[in-house]
């Protein structure tokens, strides 16, 4: 008889209970880092869909999304990037100067590159739509030519909706060489999707 220790029915009922209960905090952790993106806490101002394997929103709805159901987009799941999501990817500079801007303009935010890994993303190009629906077409060879940045902020502020803002993705040339007007052509202002291919 000694030596004998049988646990009571409700102490191994309890016992599996936990057990089952921890089992599921693994698998629930491993979807998330499986998922790879920490959830947008802040506004969500930029949204990649397509090829992309780091994600952290359901699937497009048809009701909840409506700006992008109007804008003729829709996913399976999708990156979301908050502001504070993009500026701890890194906040680097870009001074531009144009003939038809105003004055030379200092563009501030992460690498396109960077942003676009923080997805996963796994295809080669990608189109960049603004608020008004137009869509610049980047090829995977255009991304590794030009050192793009997806800008928030201009001159040290902020970019608001109405001044181009919530993001102006542009690039400086690698050969040093002053942007032309076809440049300016393919940065997209007022930014806030970008599908992957």
């Amino acid at each position: 008889m000694y030596g004998t220790c049988r646990p009571k029915p409700l102490a191994l009922s309890a016992l599996l209970g936990a057990f089952v209960f921890i089992a599921s905090l693994l698998v629930s952790n491993q979807a998330l880092q499986a998922a790879g993106l920490e959830k947008a806490s802040g506004q969500v101002i930029l949204t990649i869909a397509g090829a992309v394997s780091k994600t952290n929103r359901p699937a497009f709805s048809e009701f909840e999304d409506g700006f992008l159901n109007y804008q003729e987009k829709s996913f399976e799941a999708a990156a979301e990037f908050d502001l504070a999501m993009l500026e701890s990817l890194g906040m680097h500079k870009v001074k531009i100067s144009l003939d038809a801007w105003s004055s030379d303009f200092t563009f501030e935010g992460p690498w396109l590159k960077d942003v676009l890994a923080a997805a996963g993303a796994e295809g080669r190009d990608i189109a960049i739509v603004a608020l008004d629906g137009f869509a610049s077409e980047i090829s995977a060879e255009d991304i590794a030519a030009f050192d793009w940045l997806v800008g928030v902020k201009r001159d040290g502020r902020y970019l608001s909706i109405g001044q181009r803002g919530p993001l102006w993705v542009v690039y400086r040339r690698p050969d040093g060489k002053a942007p032309t007007a076809e440049d300016e052509q393919r940065w997209p202002w007022a930014s806030f999707f970008i599908e992957v291919r």
